[in-house]
């Protein structure tokens, strides 16, 4: 049943998909427009790799394509937030180079707030956790069930990219772009030997993040060669896939291997997001919630999988877990996430403030 649900996924996905032939290319494909309905399919991608944890049978279709993609179902995400965030860099300037702390800390606090969720949900379920595993988990050394290693990721990406731009001049981003390069280096580093040590998926994708600045600086070289003609661009993409493929399947080893491999993945979907685009309303909506749905997906699966009601239809018990998760995401986004309160606040203070100027106008008229 699983693999039913999973096909109708892939149905709605490729809903309004368009194809460009004859020599013909998407120049747009990098705006944000395009690469959202893209990260959207890699949502519902996770949700699916990490409700598979839950399943007793391990021999469904759908499975053994998460098992192969595996970590690489992230790596897009990362490279399309470095890439997105140099392009605000080089357009904005220092202004946007400032805002990153805040941003660091924004998601930093709505992580916290969902190691509430975890807390609440477990003490309904009676789900017993030493308290301090709670207190590990509000400084990503351990987990409750929430992404920890992903919001640590992004929480530091963003704030590495400050330390790397806010001395650099606008004339001069690639300055920049090398020293993030030799933090990042070094975080894989220490992360990999001190903070979590030995565990390879919190620093697997850390190149894919630098590498999406990377190709911000040379993205129009690389499309003056592919986009002569289709016999350029195969003939590259082929090749690329060719020499992934050689380290998939003689299955090297080791660190670089693993973080080599999932930047030819990422070169190869940006590739054919050049010829094949992605655009639907569900794809959009879904990478709308997704930053909520990674670090809450796991409050509906603990919750299904400690109530029995669904355990005699797997299809139903997977649609109310995708649903769940989607409308907790949902509710999260609209009434809890610290931006949209803040936004909100500052709404409010706004339309107070013109309501209190109109009352003077008001007065002064009369008077």
């Amino acid at each position: 049943m699983e693999d039913i649900f999973f096909f109708f996924l892939i149905v709605f996905s490729i809903i309004n998909i368009d194809i460009k032939g004859n020599n013909n290319f998407y120049n747009d494909y990098m705006d944000l427009k395009y690469t959202n309905p893209v990260k959207g399919i890699f949502v519902w991608l996770i949700i699916l790799r990490h409700y598979y944890t839950y399943l007793k049978k391990k021999n469904y279709l759908y499975i053994k394509i998460l098992f192969y993609l595996g970590q690489k179902i992230v790596s897009l995400f990362l490279f399309y937030s470095g890439y997105g965030l140099f392009e605000s860099i080089t357009k904005k300037g220092i202004n946007y180079v400032k805002a990153l702390p805040k941003k660091a800390y924004n998601i930093f606090i709505n992580f916290q707030i969902s190691l509430f969720f975890f807390f609440l949900s477990n003490l309904i379920l009676g789900i017993k956790l030493k308290i301090s595993r709670y207190f590990l988990s509000i400084i990503f050394l351990s987990t409750v069930g929430n992404s920890n290693w992903f919001a640590f990721t992004i929480i530091t990406f963003y704030l590495y990219s400050y330390m790397s731009f806010i001395f650099i001049k606008k004339e001069k981003p690639y300055l920049g772009v090398i020293l993030l390069n030799i933090i990042i280096i070094i975080h894989i580093y220490l992360v990999y030997n001190y903070f979590y040590p030995k565990i390879l998926h919190p620093i697997d994708n850390s190149l894919c993040f630098i590498l999406g600045f990377y190709y911000s600086l040379i993205r129009q070289s690389i499309e003056k060669l592919l986009m002569k003609n289709d016999s350029y661009y195969f003939t590259i993409t082929s090749i690329i896939i060719a020499i992934y493929y050689y380290f998939y399947v003689n299955k090297f080893k080791g660190l670089l291997y693993i973080l080599m491999t999932n930047c030819f993945f990422c070169v190869i979907m940006i590739f054919i997001t050049m010829k094949i685009r992605f655009y639907n309303e569900f794809l959009i909506f879904l990478n709308s919630h997704s930053l909520s749905i990674y670090f809450l997906q796991r409050v509906i699966m603990n919750f299904v999988r400690h109530k029995k009601y669904f355990e005699n239809n797997e299809f139903i018990k997977i649609f109310f877990e995708f649903s769940g998760i989607i409308s907790l995401s949902c509710i999260f986004d609209k009434y809890i996430r610290i931006e949209n309160l803040f936004a909100k606040k500052k709404a409010k203070n706004k339309n107070i403030s013109i309501l209190d100027r109109n009352e003077e106008l008001i007065k002064i008229n009369k008077i």
